[in-house]
């Protein structure tokens, strides 16, 4: 009995115990084999996601330094992706057609289809601040020179230290015409008006220019001032060949509303350029809106036995000038004096007479969009780009202008033929502009032009009717 009750019940505890630590060592001993793989497992994970961050890492600064590649409205490009680098390329065509209702035999012009502007454009940004621009052109009127006037039309430099501070050389358009500054892709007519054959187009120098509240062609106020090898009424130029002298350039230019509540004077811009220099050499011809000359100064191959009148002495210009968009209606108006000191360098009557000649040119434009754009001084985009599939039709634009050119009475018959140069010539037209989309335009324009003297040419006794037509791509 005292051996059941004492010794089974001991014997049973010693071999739970015996037991329970065969159990417990087994148990240690699978704790340790599982625990290794487990080990390996974890260095594998931490391994993986070390590599993964380095990976995220490299991808990240890849990023950051990748160049981007596009194509859009804004043309070809490439670019950093800091963007203190970029490069695009951009241009644009036009395609002209010439009509003139009395025929041939009213002046030189014939009817004719031509290439007006073929222009290819390179420009970009280098180190952020810095900004390049070339422009070639390669339409009908450009023709090889020894002073590669027509083929290179921009190759400049702009330094943007600050948007109140920019440094421009090379060259570029001389900031003087309103309507010249607009771009040639934005113009209102198919060719510009009278005054910018009094201002100079494009030339070699180096300007101090700069915008105070707000962006380019927008700010509250801007500034131009430069020096420029100088150049004749609406010519262009890349090397001085005549004199030695340099022209001074400045423009003003304010959109004094700008920041006003009331969105009814906003558009308002206004401004007053000039110029100031010494010149000599030859003189430019003046021509109509139809492009078809109607005055020209005394010229002679051999000077020494006709009149033969050239630029010798002080030239100056001065041209008031501005716009104004409200909603769909667009006005822009200017006028420009030119005064050059001239002098009959040939023989004949007059011969070593010196002169003060005194020229003017006016023009004012309107402009309406039927289909109720927002008019602009820059490129207009359409509500509805020309799709008719989708009810798009584009956007309808209707101009009109009136202009006139007053040639210095001074000039006759010293410096210029009364019989075949006009003293005067007034243009009135119209036309209408189709914008496709922001990159196709359809232009058609009207322009008849009376000339007051030189009844001796055909032309200038039976006045000027031209159509033009327009298509122009741009990019």
């Amino acid at each position: 009995m005292q051996f059941q009750q004492i010794i089974l019940p001991a014997f049973l505890v010693g071999s739970l115990t015996v037991a329970a630590n065969l159990f417990a060592d087994e148990a240690t001993e699978t704790v340790k084999d599982l625990r290794k793989p487990i080990e390996e497992l974890d260095q594998k994970v931490r391994i993986s996601e070390h590599k993964t961050e380095l990976e995220k890492d490299a991808s990240t600064e890849m990023a950051r330094r990748a160049t981007a590649v596009s194509a859009g409205t804004g043309g070809f490009s490439i670019r950093s992706a800091d963007t203190n680098f970029v490069l695009k390329f951009r241009g644009y065509l036009q395609a002209d057609a010439r009509y003139y209702a009395d025929g041939p035999s009213a002046g030189t012009a014939n009817d004719t289809f031509l290439l007006r502007r073929v222009r290819p454009i390179l420009e970009g940004t280098v180190f952020e601040k810095y900004d390049f621009n070339l422009m070639l052109d390669f339409g009908s009127g450009a023709t090889a020179t020894a002073a590669n006037n027509s083929y290179v039309q921009n190759a400049f430099i702009n330094a943007r230290f600050l948007p109140q501070f920019q440094i421009q050389a090379g060259k570029f358009k001389v900031p003087v015409d309103l309507e010249r500054l607009q771009s040639g892709a934005n113009m209102l007519f198919v060719e510009r008006g009278y005054p910018t054959q009094l201002a100079p187009n494009r030339d070699v120098g180096v300007q101090l220019q700069g915008d105070f509240g707000g962006a380019p062609g927008s700010s509250l106020f801007s500034y131009a001032l430069g020096a420029f090898n100088g150049v004749a009424d609406g010519r262009s130029g890349d090397i001085i060949t005549a004199d030695a002298e340099i022209d001074l350039a400045t423009r003003l230019f304010a959109h004094p509303f700008k920041n006003l509540d009331g969105e009814g004077l906003r558009g308002l811009g206004i401004g007053i350029a000039g110029t100031y220099g010494d010149q000599g050499g030859l003189l430019p011809s003046y021509t109509s809106v139809g492009q078809q000359r109607f005055f020209a100064y005394r010229a002679s191959a051999i000077s020494a036995t006709a009149p033969n009148t050239v630029a010798n002495g002080i030239h100056w210009r001065v041209a008031p000038q501005g716009y104004y968009y409200y909603g769909p209606l667009g006005l822009l108006g200017e006028y420009i004096v030119s005064n050059q000191q001239v002098q009959q360098a040939g023989a004949g009557t007059g011969a070593g007479t010196f002169a003060e000649l005194r020229h003017t040119a006016w023009q004012v434009a309107a402009s309406y969009f039927l289909t109720g754009e927002e008019n602009s001084f820059q490129a207009v985009s359409p509500k509805n780009p020309f799709s008719p599939a989708k009810g798009g039709w584009g956007a309808w634009e209707v101009a009109a202008r009136f202009g006139g050119f007053d040639v210095d009475d001074d000039a006759f018959p010293v410096f210029a033929n009364p019989a075949s140069s006009a003293t005067e010539a007034f243009s009135w037209g119209f036309g209408f502009n189709w914008h496709l989309n922001t990159h196709v335009k359809v232009n058609v324009n009207y322009d008849q032009t009376d000339f007051k003297g030189g009844s001796a040419i055909d032309l200038l006794g039976k006045g000027e009717k031209a159509v033009f037509t327009r298509a122009q791509i741009s990019f």
